[in-house]
């Protein structure tokens, strides 16, 4: 039977405001807090430093303001640089606007809705447009445009990527085409393919490597190999996701293959958790414009080129449906309703053999991608972060993370510099070569659940150059910036070492780690414990269950029938600080005060208590658990519970006033009839006839077994003449049976 609580558990006030008292009896057994993974860092906030897919606190790279958002377009959809001047193309009007000595100003305004791609090339600088006159301009250093090539059936160019002999190839929409184009030539570009309008209306990214051209689509999410010259292509790969986004190709001959998929990006591109900002947030200041999605980005191995973006609300009217769509679908990533369809878009890696790998996955669009050195460096959103990933995928590191929401365009510069363009809120900026000189990782405070004293914290840290401190501070309120926590304590340097936490007693603990560097290298901190120890708890018993039992388990009976004698008690317990606890169980018979102990020190939650030591009647039982082998004798606490009324009825039901007799008119039929009375419930009637082993069922005379006292007539017929013996069996609720017997004799 299941148990009622018979009693309320005491309560256990902790004070949450005041000092502890130095008598508190805290447990024995320490509990230790551990951080040494990506995901768990990244429930704290970083600021000029960023956390590895290893697990390591670094610096960050060092990143400068070139254009910021009181100056730039609500979107930058591609940034270039000739080494001198910087050049930032605009998501929301058909403007470039160049930077230099610190200033930025309108360029040149082309034709159509917006600027969908730039790119730098020894003859000048070239913009790829969307919207009416769709094509690639040439922008001279006044300012002056030219036409390099425009197409009717051509809308958007999302990217412009040079290749042999000084020619151009440009991913356009809506009709899904790569073209050929000669500068000198423009009157002879070739349409070198098209993608069947089922399967793609937009081409959005490409790259050029070894005679080959590669195209990545929209719609599908295909990476198309272009034979130039044939004019035919080859799908390399098909992806789970729908938008190839950027592609780079390696001096190997293989393709590293960056994807967009909306559906696929968490609401806030796979940021911190719980809306905490990671990396560096850039001081982009507010813009008056409205504000739009950017869906995808691109980059060649060569030269990166552009990051194409929608144009907002006011000028989509300029653009067609397919720039619309792509708009739309990008607006959803910032629904807080929208649940992400899948776990995150990827890098992959195609080998040369035609092998492919992801190599990377987050849930992000992957809007821009350029390959440094032996790392790729990826623009993201809907975050606005930018993360260094190695070419075997094995090391992931987040660089910066930007207040804006997407990270648009990326660009080499020189020195090993990266300008990178944003959107929602739109800059331009250059990562440098240097990491940042200082910065801090603030960790997610940790809630001991109620007052703790505060012992040790231990982390491994490479000073690489510089150092590692940390500082920590405790509170009893869940927000660490209220006025009550206690002030940071002194800044101690990681060494590994255990160092003592010199905060207060309390319920919550932060603590701060603060890198410093010389700009040249950075230091790294990782596997950061913290060992705490709480006030002793009392265990809680959440429940007691009593079953009646015919066999004692353990000992060997098997499965035994009969009278249920046993009791099994078992006992539902835990204790919060985790403590060994040991058992103890008492009874008391119904109407009297005093407990009797019948069990103590039981190393497990359960007791079979055989009843024939008591005599019939109603008992309570007493479960009373301690938390005494884990703290010393003045410090244990305990708890119990008390069980419903538990029935012990070891005797037999009584059969009386039994009394056979022929039926009148009827030879051979007799009429039985008697009564049943026991402690506990009647659970069954039997009887027989000259037999102790063939035995009929019968009811009680109200048709139902269901209650302690029971009257029985029945009839049993076609017996022959002579004596007989009718004997009658009564079984009760604990497999008690007892038994009465007449006898009668029919005929001569």
């Amino acid at each position: 039977m299941t148990i009622r609580f018979a009693f309320t558990l005491p309560l256990i006030a902790v004070l949450l405001g005041g000092p502890v008292a130095s008598d508190r009896a805290w447990a024995v057994t320490p509990a230790e807090w551990v951080q040494s993974t990506e995901a768990q860092f990244a429930k704290g906030e970083f600021k000029d430093a960023a956390v590895t897919s290893r697990g390591e606190i670094v610096l960050s790279r060092q990143a400068e303001l070139v254009m910021t958002s009181d100056d730039a377009p609500a979107v930058v959809s591609a940034v270039a640089t000739d080494g001198k001047a910087i050049y930032a193309a605009s998501g929301c009007t058909p403007v470039v606007y160049r930077i230099a000595d610190g200033e930025a100003s309108a360029l040149a305004e082309l034709h159509g809705a917006m600027v969908g791609s730039l790119l730098w090339t020894p003859k000048g600088l070239l913009a790829g447009t969307c919207g009416d006159k769709a094509g690639i301009y040439r922008i001279a250093a006044d300012g002056q445009t030219q036409a390099i090539w425009t197409d009717p059936d051509v809308k958007y160019v999302w990217a412009i990527v040079p290749g042999p002999d000084g020619t151009l190839y440009a991913a356009t929409g809506p009709a899904g085409a790569v073209y050929e184009i000669d500068p000198a030539k423009p009157d002879h570009a070739v349409r070198v393919y098209e993608a069947d309008e089922k399967l793609a209306k937009n081409i959005l990214c490409l790259a050029v490597a070894k005679g080959k051209v590669y195209a990545g689509t929209d719609g599908s999410g295909l990476v198309i190999e272009i034979d130039p010259e044939a004019r035919s292509g080859r799908v390399v790969l098909d992806a789970e996701e729908k938008e190839i986004a950027a592609i780079v190709a390696d001096d190997a001959g293989g393709l590293y293959v960056a994807t967009s998929d909306i559906s696929k990006a968490g609401p806030d591109g796979g940021g911190a958790p719980n809306g905490t900002k990671q990396g560096k947030a850039l001081p982009a200041t507010a813009t008056n414009e409205a504000p739009t999605q950017p869906a995808a980005a691109s980059a060649s191995s060569d030269q990166p080129a552009s990051a194409p973006a929608t144009a907002p609300a006011n000028n989509a009217a300029n653009a067609a449906v397919a720039m619309a769509q792509r708009a739309a679908r990008a607006a959803k990533a910032n629904d807080p309703k929208g649940k992400p369809s899948g776990p995150g878009n990827h890098v992959y890696y195609i080998a040369p053999d035609g092998l492919v790998r992801p190599i990377f996955r987050k849930p992000v669009t992957i809007l821009a991608m350029l390959m440094q050195g032996q790392r790729l460096i990826l623009g993201t959103g809907n975050g606005g972060q930018i993360y260094s990933l190695s070419l075997d995928g094995d090391q992931v590191v987040q660089l910066v993370d930007t207040d804006a929401k997407q990270v648009t365009s990326l660009a080499p510069a020189d020195g090993g510099q990266i300008l990178f363009a944003t959107a929602n809120k739109g800059s331009v900026a250059k990562l440098t070569g240097t990491f940042a000189q200082r910065g801090t990782y603030l960790s997610k405070p940790l809630d001991a659940g109620q007052i703790a004293h505060w012992g040790t914290l231990a982390a491994r840290a490479s000073q690489g150059g510089g150092k590692v401190t940390v500082a920590t501070r405790s509170g009893n309120v869940a927000d660490p910036d209220e006025a009550t926590w206690s002030d940071f304590s002194a800044e101690q340097a990681v060494d590994g070492e255990f160092l003592s936490i010199g905060s207060p007693s309390a319920r919550f603990l932060q603590y701060r780690l603060t890198l410093t560097g010389d700009g040249k290298a950075t230091p790294m901190a990782q596997d950061v414990r913290v060992v705490y120890q709480v006030g002793n708890l009392a265990p809680v018993v959440a429940g007691v269950v009593v079953k009646p039992s015919a066999k004692a388990p353990n000992k060997g009976n098997g499965n035994a029938k009969g009278p249920k004698v046993f009791r099994i008690v078992a006992i539902q317990a835990k204790d919060p600080n985790k403590d060994k606890l040991v058992w103890s169980v008492s009874f008391r018979q119904d109407g009297t005060k005093s407990w009797i102990q019948i069990a103590e020190k039981l190393d497990k939650p359960m007791y079979v208590w055989d009843t024939r030591t008591v005599g019939d009647g109603t008992y309570e039982l007493r479960a009373t658990v301690s938390d005494s082998p884990s703290n010393p004798p003045a410090a244990a606490l305990s708890s119990d519970r008390v069980s419903e009324p538990v029935m012990v009825d070891n005797t037999p039901p009584a059969v009386g006033d039994l009394a056979v007799e022929p039926a009148a008119g009827a030879k051979g039929k007799v009429s039985v009839a008697g009564a049943i009375t026991d402690a506990s419930r009647i659970v069954s009637i039997a009887y027989s006839v000259d037999s102790q082993d063939d035995w009929v069922a019968v009811l009680p005379i109200d048709g139902i077994c269901d209650s302690s006292s029971e009257k029985v007539r029945f009839e049993i017929d076609k017996l022959k003449p002579g004596a007989h013996r009718v004997a009658v069996r009564a079984e009760d609720l604990y497999g008690n049976v007892g038994y009465a017997a007449v006898t009668v004799t029919l005929g001569k």
